[in-house]
């Protein structure tokens, strides 16, 4: 579980006062798994390390919690888009880039879980860029 959090969300995750940014996703993910019951798979952990994305209804929910601890997202599945461009500058190689890829990936889908999966998706898939 650990390593599928650092693969997909690392880049969500600013440095805290005491925590670094592993630090804070391990914490975030442990609770979300506890607090929603999401119960990701062994198998769905295995598949998102070799960089396979599924459509798994457990990924999805951890992908929402995860990123509402962040303050990315509300219940809504609203994104809070000030808080993702400071987060993602702080902790990014490329600062220029920031606003085109929040402009790109934080876009509202049919559920605040989708919506959640589709950020994480395109924030790993463009973190390069």
């Amino acid at each position: 579980m650990k390593l599928f959090i650092c693969l997909v969300v690392v880049s969500l995750v600013a440095a805290t006062r005491g925590d670094t940014p592993g630090e804070k996703v391990r914490k975030y993910s442990a609770a979300c798994q506890s607090e929603s019951g999401s119960g990701v798979s062994e198998e769905s952990r295995n598949r998102v390390r070799n960089h396979e994305y599924i459509d798994d209804p457990t990924l999805r929910e951890h992908a929402f919690c995860m990123l509402k601890k962040a303050g990315f997202i509300d219940s809504n599945g609203d994104f809070q888009v000030e808080i993702i461009k400071t987060k993602l500058t702080e902790n990014s190689d490329h600062p220029e880039n920031v606003e085109q890829l929040v402009e790109k990936c934080a876009v509202k889908k049919d559920s605040p879980q989708l919506t959640s999966a589709k950020f994480v998706r395109c924030l790993h898939e463009n973190r390069a860029s």
